[in-house]
């Protein structure tokens, strides 16, 4: 386990996540319009035909093929928890529909207020709401506690999740969940 010379652990969270796209126009419109995300700076911009990374300089330090190219990279600021960094590649990648079954991450949850209003919002921006929301269960379960997932038009399964009833924790639990302070601005 990697320590700092205090014993601590270095490890403070999650500061972004990658996300590869067929189209990062669509993507970023759908991040900023649906989600209220800041678009921060693109590294790539899709339009700009010169501008590109080859596969080559990437293979080596993320295993990246070097055979691809990317055509598009942008980073974003989603509200009040981690960025996003959206890549676009050449040839380009097949989005699909992503869930629960398949290896690897299959989505990732948002913190949201007001549940009914951030999935409409989602749905008016062309994602598909799957049945919800639903009442949370187990040591999830408490008065306003939901949970509803959708798929973005680009294939991401995202999960919005409200929790504003305590949860109950396991015996010896050492630490609780972490969620997402209210802000009104971002730092």
């Amino acid at each position: 386990m990697d320590k700092t010379a205090g014993g601590k652990m270095t490890i403070r969270g999650i500061e972004h996540i990658g996300i590869t796209v067929t189209d990062i126009q669509q993507a970023k419109q759908f991040f900023t319009n649906a989600l209220g995300a800041s678009l921060l700076y693109q590294l790539v911009s899709p339009d700009d035909k010169d501008d590109s990374i080859a596969g080559d300089n990437m293979a080596p330090l993320n295993g990246f093929p070097s055979e691809l190219k990317v055509t598009g990279l942008a980073m974003l600021r989603l509200a009040n928890g981690c960025n996003v960094e959206l890549f676009q590649t050449e040839p380009a990648a097949k989005d699909h529909q992503a869930n629960p079954s398949q290896p690897g991450i299959n989505h990732f949850s948002l913190y949201v207020d007001d549940i009914h209003e951030a999935g409409e919002r989602m749905r008016a921006y062309g994602a598909k709401m799957f049945d919800g929301p639903s009442d949370c269960f187990a040591q999830e379960q408490g008065k306003g506690n939901q949970t509803w997932f959708c798929m973005t038009p680009f294939g991401l399964l995202i999960e919005l999740i409200s929790l504003p009833s305590p949860l109950s924790y396991d015996l010896h639990t050492t630490a609780t969940r972490w969620i997402p302070t209210q802000s009104s601005e971002q730092e």
